[in-house]
């Protein structure tokens, strides 16, 4: 009877009504990106030309070809863990915040266009302000084209990488532990911290920043039922930010722009050696994001029935 007991214990500590409890399943696909992410960075590092560009990779720069490595890497180790992990739970992958069916479809170019609209307006808003200026292209002809197609490529992967990462299979399994905000918060939390972890020239405010744009995309991700609106927005933003103005990303000084710019003027006003992330008027912006999204896109409810739960009875099914 006693060994019974136990095994029935330990049963409950992994297993609850719906199967394998979601704090579980959430640290198993961690698991296995890790693995998947070194298996493919090795074989990588074995293709002469990606080896030199990672190898001369600058810090505190950020060039796109560099930029699309990474988060190749990144998407796909993250993709693979979720099919397993579809295959595992028995649920269809477009459960984890990118159906097929919706692929840069109308939602994707929708917040594409807002990307663009908001980073052009917060870059704008610093110049009336006196702290932005243009003088002339850095780039042209063919060099521009080869540029615009390489920093498209490198934004629209870290676009999916970091949204599939944070919003994507973690997003939704941990709402069926903790419900979808608790979630969002952690998580968005997470985003924020490993920004300014990981790059040097990140600041406290450009962390906040990121952290504010993440529950943004978690709000976007709310409304629309998936991720195609905020992988739109934010491949858009990062393409407005580091080839268009060409202006520091999260303290990154990126290469090959389109135009050449210089940022003077008070740190909360520029950002700073951060970019745009370190200004006040970027938390202006996304504050009104917010709003539009919220009059422009009725509620889906395409999560967990739980994700209402609060956070005693969550504790339980983690």
């Amino acid at each position: 009877m006693p060994d019974r007991e136990f095994a029935s214990a330990i049963r409950k500590v992994f297993w609850g009504p719906n199967g394998l409890r979601a704090g579980w399943r959430f640290v198993s696909y961690v698991v296995l990106s890790v693995l998947f992410g070194f298996v493919i960075s090795a074989g990588l590092y074995r293709v002469p030309l990606v080896a030199r560009i990672l190898s001369n990779h600058i810090q505190d720069v950020l060039t796109a070809p560099f930029a699309l490595i990474i988060f190749s890497v990144v998407f796909l180790a993250d993709v693979v863990s979720a099919l397993v992990m579809s295959r595992i739970e028995r649920r269809p992958f477009g459960k984890y915040g990118i159906p097929p069916a919706g692929a840069f479809g109308k939602l994707f170019w929708q917040g594409a266009l807002g990307g663009i609209v908001a980073m052009s307006a917060v870059m704008l808003t610093i110049y009336a302000g006196g702290g932005f200026s243009l003088h002339g292209f850095a780039l042209s002809g063919f060099a521009a084209i080869k540029s615009a197609v390489l920093w498209t490529l490198a934004c629209l992967l870290n676009g999916l990488a970091e949204e599939f990462r944070y919003r994507g299979y973690s997003q939704f399994t941990l709402t069926t532990g903790i419900g979808f905000w608790p979630s969002a918060f952690a998580l968005s939390t997470l985003f924020g911290a490993k920004h300014l972890l990981d790059n040097p020239g990140e600041s406290w405010l450009g962390a906040l920043a990121v952290l504010v744009f993440a529950l943004f995309a978690c709000f976007t991700l709310r409304r629309t039922g998936n991720l195609w609106f905020a992988i739109g927005w934010h491949a858009a933003w990062d393409f407005a930010q580091s080839f268009i103005f060409s202006v520091s990303n999260s303290g990154l000084r990126p290469t090959a722009s389109l135009l050449k710019s210089t940022v003077h003027g008070p740190s909360w006003l520029t950002g700073g050696a951060v970019g745009p992330e370190g200004s006040l008027l970027t938390f202006v912006w996304l504050g009104l994001s917010f709003l539009l999204v919220d009059k422009l896109y009725p509620s889906k409810n395409n999560f967990p029935a739980d994700s209402s739960a609060t956070f005693s009875e969550a504790g339980a099914r983690l």
